[in-house]
């Protein structure tokens, strides 16, 4: 007999189309965002691309909120499993995508006191955007099991596109993840420095991902779903590649205009493996899903072949020695992740399993994770906080807060702070970048601080770069106390050497240490995912 859909099955599947949509229109509106900040700058908050991303939010939270309260309230089912909290119940997923959004809104408010406090980040992983990835991918996770949940409770009546959400969300959630770790194609964040041994961190982040999610595809949607992934993968990139430009230029108003060097590369297409699709085809009769030495020789050769700034620029950057260590740590640090990444696919099983759940005492083995938990993230918060794996603050600056048109002899530079007004005791991004217009050939940049004691008068250089050849000049100015200061604009101009004074009102140093900023960051997500381990396994 065939199993008939009800109004709130309807309604709860067309609450999981809502939400696809969603998580497709926000990975390309965070991928038009990432070309915003690259060609054009960084604005107000409600940019074009901010409004892709943030827009779904709303109808999403007002069909989450209307189902929870009818499910609590007025549903006359008496068979009601799910979640209770207080008055309320609602399925499990539920839950866990109210509380991503809830993380989502916090990691917002977040990140504008974030800015306040240390300026514009410019740099993806920072404290805030480590709470609103992990909101987002809360929900992406929970949209993911509120399917399977569905297509278990409807079994026959199940509509013939429903694999169409799960693929889609895969995607979604397999993107995020690449976009939160682009950071590491950054020069600056291309390794990490353990006892002078450099290794490179890209290959380790992006091979995780696919260790987790193309076995995972294949689990929910058959044998051939990891296949269907890895098209809609480079299918996606194709289209990245050609639409973003065109999305970008279309949202731009005459307050806009492009930074020099632009238009840059597709960021938020090249984090993505192009490789995968040809190589995963060639490699599929040898059932390298299943085998985990394959797959992660899979995952490293599609990583180490495709990624230009490897092949490119990496190991002249660390040298031949660091460039075979990264990948002997990457071959070790993925085959145990294997291993653990396993549990992902089955807890999102029993998640959807969909069981009457009350939160009662701890096992010991929940007790005990929760303290190495707690133990590593007091370990984890100092490194983090003295930037040793270059997640910080600092990054290259394209816009800010603050802008200062001078005139160094004649040539028109603006320069640009990323904090404004500075903060004592905290490294402030400058940047220097010709006007518009401006002819004249900028061959070196540097600061000089200048500011009286009890004794004389102390000047402080900062020499600027420029990184990527792009009339672009970085560098890092530290105010020592608060109060009024000057700073010196030097250029290079032609073969001649002069300045022109800005002056600078230094505010205190911000309430938030920095180490405390991370502490908060990786506390709340790591609590996070060990809660809903916790029920998963109930």
């Amino acid at each position: 007999m065939e199993t008939k859909r009800s109004r709130e099955d309807n309604f709860l599947i067309a609450f999981l189309v809502v939400l696809c949509l969603y998580h497709i229109i926000a990975r390309f509106g965070l991928a038009v965002d990432f070309q915003w900040h690259t060609d054009i700058g960084r604005d107000e908050l409600f940019t074009p691309p901010h409004v892709m991303i943030l827009a779904g939010m709303i109808p999403t939270s007002i069909m989450l909120v209307s189902y929870i309260l009818w499910n609590s309230f007025m549903s006359k089912n008496p068979e009601k499993n799910g979640f209770f909290i207080g008055p309320f119940i609602a399925p499990t997923s539920l839950w866990m995508m109210a509380c991503g959004l809830i993380t989502l809104v916090v990691g917002g408010l977040y990140d504008d006191y974030w800015h306040i406090s240390y300026g514009v980040d410019t740099m993806i992983i920072t404290p805030p955007h480590i709470w609103t990835f992990a909101g987002g991918m809360l929900v992406e996770v929970a949209t993911l099991v509120l399917a399977l949940q569905m297509r278990n409770r409807l079994k026959d009546a199940t509509p013939k596109w429903f694999n169409l959400v799960i693929i889609g969300t895969l995607w979604a959630l397999l993107y995020h993840f690449h976009l939160a770790f682009a950071n590491f194609l950054e020069p600056r964040a291309w390794f990490i420095e353990i006892f002078n041994f450099k290794i490179m961190l890209h290959i380790i982040f992006a091979g995780a991902s696919l260790i987790v999610f193309l076995p995972l595809a294949d689990r929910l949607l058959g044998k051939n779903g990891a296949l269907a992934l890895c098209s809609l993968l480079l299918a996606s990139q194709i289209l990245l590649l050609a639409v973003v430009p065109i999305l970008v230029e279309s949202m731009m108003t005459s307050e806009h205009y492009f930074r020099p060097g632009s238009p840059h590369p597709i960021w938020a297409a090249q984090c993505l493996p192009w490789l995968l699709l040809p190589i995963f085809l060639a490699t599929k009769r040898y059932r390298v899903l299943q085998n985990p030495n394959r797959l992660v020789a899979l995952v490293i050769v599609v990583d180490a072949v495709w990624l230009p700034t490897l092949i490119e620029y990496i190991p002249a950057e660390i040298g031949l020695f660091n460039t075979i260590l990264s990948l002997v740590v990457s071959v070790i640090v993925l085959r145990g992740f294997v291993a653990l990444s396993q549990g992902f696919g089955a807890a999102i099983e029993r998640l959807s399993a969909n069981k009457m759940i009350t939160l009662g005492k701890q096992s010991n083995s929940s007790a005990k994770l929760s303290v190495v938990g707690v133990f590593l993230l007091l370990i984890f918060t100092p490194l983090a906080s003295g930037h040793v794996i270059h997640l910080s603050e600092e990054g290259e600056g394209l816009d800010a807060p603050k802008r200062f048109l001078i005139d160094v002899n004649e040539t028109y530079v603006w320069v640009e702070f990323m904090i404004w007004p500075p903060k004592a005791l905290i490294e402030t991004e400058v940047s220097i970048l010709p006007a518009n217009n401006e002819t004249s050939e900028i061959t070196n940049a540097w600061t000089v601080l200048v500011y009286p004691t009890e004794k004389d008068t102390v000047k402080m250089r900062t020499v600027f770069e420029d990184r990527n050849n792009h009339s672009i000049w970085n560098g890092q100015v530290k105010f020592p106390f608060s109060g009024n200061q000057t700073l010196e604009i030097w250029l290079d101009v032609d073969g001649q050497s002069s300045f022109t004074e800005i002056p600078v009102d230094v505010d205190s140093p911000p309430l938030l240490p920095v180490w405390l900023a991370w502490f908060l960051a990786i506390s709340w997500p790591t609590l996070m995912v060990l809660m809903w381990r916790n029920i998963s396994h109930k």
